[in-house]
């Protein structure tokens, strides 16, 4: 059996250089893991922490402003022109909300007073929480100030009085 030329000088090169031995390359392992170690820090600083808060919806249209405050994790009221939602969870229909002259809207209601009470307890027994009585509201750009009103007159009749509105930052 014959080998091309070009393998055959190779191998008299190699074993001619390596007095007939040959030996695999290692890297060293203190190379290795300096390596990794600074891409593990780059990885780490280039993270932002400063992520979604807020899911939208596919269906919902933001309104969008300069505001510069980014949003903080808080009681999540989500309105879209079929529902309201408070934490995913589809509290009224809309229609029906606007069919009634009520400034409260009674299932919102319920909702807010469970979760104000819950977080009161939990306030007991940790010093680190507190009851601040944080909303925010997540509307579509389309929806109605009356019913706009309506919400936010329910969360302030449980003492969420602190409301932001989610919107997107417009560009400049």
């Amino acid at each position: 059996m014959s080998f091309p030329v070009s393998k055959s000088k190779m191998v008299q090169l190699r074993k001619s250089r390596s007095n007939g031995k040959f030996k695999a390359i290692r890297p060293q392992l203190t190379s290795v893991i300096d390596m990794m170690t600074v891409l593990l820090c780059y990885l780490l600083q280039s993270f932002s922490s400063e992520g979604e808060i807020v899911t939208v919806s596919k269906n919902l249209d933001l309104p969008q402003s300069t505001a510069q405050k980014t949003p903080q994790l808080t009681t999540v009221v989500t309105v879209n022109n079929d529902v309201i939602l408070a934490e995913g969870q589809a509290l009224a229909r809309v229609d029906e909300v606007l069919a009634t002259d009520d400034l409260v809207i009674p299932q919102l209601n319920d909702w807010l007073q469970v979760r104000r009470q819950t977080t009161e307890k939990l306030a007991k027994y940790s010093t680190s929480l507190k009851f601040k009585g944080d909303v925010m509201i997540v509307g579509d750009k389309r929806i109605r100030f009356r019913l706009l009103k309506k919400i936010m007159y329910t969360c302030g009749q449980q003492g969420f009085n602190n409301f932001s509105l989610a919107v997107l930052k417009k560009e400049k």
